[in-house]
């Protein structure tokens, strides 16, 4: 699919809609009236821009973040949402590589090649609280089955080298958190503390859709970092891919490069692969030609 996410009529049954990156009150007339349709069944629209627009004007709150610093935004409601306990635990386990096990010296995934000789170096692992093991993530599947995969903790494993203390990767994250508390956070973005847990709550207790545009995060220098850290918030609410849900814009690499998607020949993750050693590769410099 090109757009990972459903179509338009679905902004109808969000609970939250964040305009963020857009003013769609202006330049997606035909599209507004679903917005304010899901007004009229509670939905809280929230514009996040440094300007007052008329999406601003016509949104139920205004978040006036201070230019190029949404991403402090979101990963300060990233923390609210894990130090209150809001996290949609079944979706972060299931849907998300949170908690994967991962070597904290080395910051890399532990793979069945530390384990076993010749060993599998895609084959991933994580924590069965249930057996207190280390058990293979499935690859055909997302479900667990009867492994419940803790999301915290350090563990010990043994590896070809010796015993190695490993974590998740949600650990890792709500460490690197805590330097995006709300407080922290407003010194950074200019939004109050108290506005992003707010807003935060929201979001995690309610189906939660994120608008952009063509000019969109995509459009800036490091701007994927800022959809990083709205795709991990929306990831921790369990907001993907149910109705009223998910993250959009247009603009081109999406992502870093929805376009890939439209230049495979085939499908499966070998041909995206094949195709990222080819964007990869070094250039061939023109050869020169001696003019007699």
């Amino acid at each position: 699919m090109f757009d990972p996410v459903s179509s338009i009529d679905d902004w109808f049954h969000s609970g939250v809609f964040l305009i963020w990156f857009g003013n769609p009150a202006y330049t997606r007339i035909p599209h507004y009236h679903f917005i304010t349709e899901a007004r009229y069944r509670g939905c809280e629209v929230w514009t996040i821009a440094p300007d007052v627009s008329p999406s601003a004007t016509n949104a139920d709150g205004h978040l006036p973040v201070r230019p190029g610093t949404d991403a402090a935004l979101a990963l300060a409601m990233c923390q609210v949402v894990i130090e209150e306990g809001l996290v949609h635990t079944r979706f972060v386990q299931e849907q998300t590589d949170l908690p994967l096990l991962v070597d904290p010296a080395t910051n890399r995934y532990l793979r069945q090649s530390d384990l076993v000789e010749g060993g599998d170096e895609e084959q991933l692992y994580a924590w069965d609280s249930v057996s207190g093991t280390a058990v293979e993530a499935p690859k055909g599947n997302l479900r667990w089955g009867g492994v419940d995969p803790a999301l915290e903790g350090t563990f010990t494993v043994e590896t070809l080298s010796g015993p190695r203390e490993v974590t998740t990767v949600f650990a890792l994250v709500r460490s690197r958190l805590q330097d995006y508390t709300p407080e922290k956070a407003a010194g950074i973005c200019d939004i109050d503390a108290d506005a992003i847990r707010r807003l935060a709550r929201l979001i995690a207790a309610k189906p939660t859709n994120i608008l952009g545009s063509l000019n969109a995060a995509s459009k800036h220098y490091h701007g994927d970092l800022i959809e990083r850290s709205q795709a991990l918030l929306l990831g921790l609410t369990g907001n993907w891919g149910r109705h009223g849900a998910g993250m959009r814009a247009w603009g081109a690499g999406y992502f870093d490069g929805m376009l890939i998607f439209a230049m495979k020949t085939t499908s499966g993750p070998e041909a995206a692969s094949n195709l990222l050693d080819m964007l990869d590769a070094p250039a061939t410099p023109p050869s020169r030609q001696t003019r007699t």
